[in-house]
């Protein structure tokens, strides 16, 4: 077969052109391209992008599964090669996609980057195959393209970064649920009365503090441990049942799930402490439930979880008041620590004129404390399914017995006994002997000793290491106690109990007198 010197020279121009068109299209495309052979090997050339992607450069005789499995999990790893040799069996016809794409374990996939000072970042890639016919010609004859068509096929491989898609679509997922979340609490209020909502949220508060005291509960006999079961499961029952009653769907279906788990526990013939482990995962998501729509109640202002008897303050705070002074304190850190945190304050219009400057003083350090220790960034707080903003929780009321309690809570991440263990160590404020003698209810009270602080440095606290450690001794003071409970991930409790003012005046009185006996 002869070929003129006119035909040569188009189909010259016809490889260069196409040539230069895929050399634009490998440096400016964003996604990562390249070719898989037969045997899963790499074929030059590849998209410029590609090394972005995976950072490195070295993609020359390289296997799809060396390329992909320093950045994913092993599970991951074997899914996907096993994907790629399912793909090259069949063999699809060339620029069609692959034939069942809902398959593609690849399709979304978190991905872990090595950065240069050995950290890593995680990012979301797609990979996408399409079959390529490297033999396609129009211009050969009909045997040729026999034998083309009994060649193995290449595979086109497209990779793209969807790590802001997806993010995206998490946010309006979480947007969705939230909105959703608000209509289900409005709707019960208006059907069941703030009264009955309230009590609701402390009956579950209650159940939830239940569940956790239970299962933290030595056991060893097989008995213990199905006591513990029951325990659990009457209390998760509980809570699924009024959720579903007031059509609360999001803490509903987290309840549901932590059942089923017991209940799967519960027909098994024999149980261990390894077999109550996990779940552990599953009360921190109904807790996290709770947790939300404790708070989205809170902000909406609808209902106020408290006793019925609890005074109620007005919302728009007196200016001058000491309401509005520590509103005001809260705005400001918050300001300053780049968070956003709303306070909820009640009864601080009670506060007999005794104990105002007390109040005020353990009120300060309190919030300055939440705000800069416990309270998380938004970025921090939505990552955990939490509202971006923080609330605190501030409460004075009148006791029976004519004493005095001041409350105050805070939504934050909760207190880490193996953190203030290792802090107060480091600090040189117990030894570490004592330190891991010490209960985790134990642990935590050492952030009231003098010195102990988390942050290496503390914006607007006048006296570094000092806040908690003040706040007891405003409290001591007043012949007053000061109580704390804390849940890592969820929340931070302090109560303050105040004598009677009698009582108060005495204890006052006491103090002023051991003062006077010091020697100057």
């Amino acid at each position: 077969m002869f070929i003129t010197v006119k035909r040569h020279e188009r189909e010259k121009q016809d490889l260069m052109s196409g040539n230069r068109l895929t050399d634009a299209i490998l440096k400016t495309a964003a996604q990562g391209l390249f070719l898989l052979d037969a045997k899963s090997k790499i074929l030059p050339p590849v998209s410029k992008s590609l090394a972005a992607l995976f950072r490195r450069r070295d993609f020359g005789n390289l296997s799809f599964d060396k390329l992909i499995a320093p950045i994913v999990t092993a599970k991951i790893s074997s899914a996907a090669r096993n994907h790629v040799l399912r793909l090259q069996s069949t063999a699809p016809r060339a620029g069609a996609p692959q034939a069942d794409a809902d398959s593609n374990p690849l399709r979304d996939v978190q991905v872990r980057l090595p950065n240069p000072d050995g950290t890593f970042e995680t990012a979301r890639y797609s990979f996408e195959f399409d079959a390529v016919d490297a033999n396609a010609n129009a211009n050969v004859d009909a045997d040729a393209d026999a034998d083309a068509a009994n060649e193995p096929r290449l595979w086109l491989v497209r990779v793209t970064d969807i790590t802001a898609r997806t993010q995206q679509h998490r946010e309006l997922e979480d947007l969705r649920a939230q909105i959703q979340a608000q209509g289900e609490i409005l709707r019960s209020v208006l059907q069941a009365g703030g009264a009955r909502f309230g009590q609701f949220l402390r009956r579950t508060d209650a159940s939830m503090k239940t569940i956790n005291g239970v299962l933290k509960k030595p056991a060893r006999e097989a008995a213990a441990f199905r006591h513990k079961l029951e325990e659990t499961l009457h209390e998760v029952d509980r809570i699924r049942r009024d959720a579903a009653a007031l059509e609360l769907s999001g803490l509903a279906a987290a309840a549901r799930l932590f059942e089923d788990s017991l209940q799967d526990l519960r027909n098994r013939d024999s149980l261990s402490g390894s077999d109550f482990l996990p779940l552990a995962v599953k009360l921190d998501q109904l807790y996290g439930q709770f947790s939300a729509l404790r708070s989205l109640a809170s902000q909406a202002g609808s209902v106020r979880g408290r006793e019925a008897a609890a005074p109620r303050a007005h919302r728009t705070a007196p200016a001058g008041s000491l309401e509005s002074t520590l509103t005001a304190l809260t705005d400001l850190v918050a300001q300053e620590q780049d968070k956003k945190v709303i306070l909820d304050c009640h009864g601080m219009q009670l506060v007999p004129a005794r104990y105002q400057a007390t109040v005020k003083n353990i009120a300060i350090q309190l919030i300055r404390n939440a705000v800069m220790h416990g309270v998380e960034t938004p970025a921090e707080r939505e990552s955990n399914a939490k509202p971006a903003y923080g609330t605190l929780h501030l409460e004075f009321k009148a006791l029976a017995d004519n004493s005095y309690e001041l409350l105050f809570q805070d939504d934050g991440c909760g207190l880490d006994p193996d953190k203030v263990r290792a802090t107060a160590i480091a600090k040189g404020l117990v030894s570490e002997e004592a330190a891991a003698r010490l209960r985790d209810r134990q642990a935590i009270k050492l952030i009231f000793k003098s010195g102990f602080s988390t942050l290496a440095t503390a914006p607007g606290e006048a006296e570094h290491g000092a806040g908690m450690s003040l706040v007891r001794r405003y409290v001591h003071e007043a012949g007053g106690k000061i109580a704390l409970a804390s849940l890592l991930g969820h929340e931070t409790r302090f109560k303050v109990t105040l004598p009677s003012l009698s009582a108060g005046a005495a204890a006052a009185a006491a103090v002023d007198a051991a003062a006077d006996a010091q020697p100057a």
